[in-house]
């Protein structure tokens, strides 16, 4: 499985597996309980949490202005 990738860098960062983030979402003991509805399930509702954080990423996302080059126009 693929490793979860997200905010979590650093010295302390766990690799987590899609496989445990979907049984600890759900409250499943192990990976053998998973159904194709949970992986449907666990697809959506993480689509509906970055639709609704992608707007707030924009508005947050600092406005630093590029260097010019020499070809630009003034």
């Amino acid at each position: 499985m693929e490793p979860h990738t997200g905010p979590d860098t650093g010295p302390n960062r766990r690799n987590i597996s899609v496989v445990q983030l979907i049984c600890h979402a759900y409250g499943l003991s192990d990976a053998s309980e998973i159904t194709l509805e949970h992986i449907h399930r666990y697809v959506s509702e993480r689509r509906r949490v970055e639709d609704g954080t992608h707007h707030l990423r924009d508005r947050f996302r600092p406005n630093i202005p590029r260097q010019r080059s020499v070809d630009d126009a003034a």
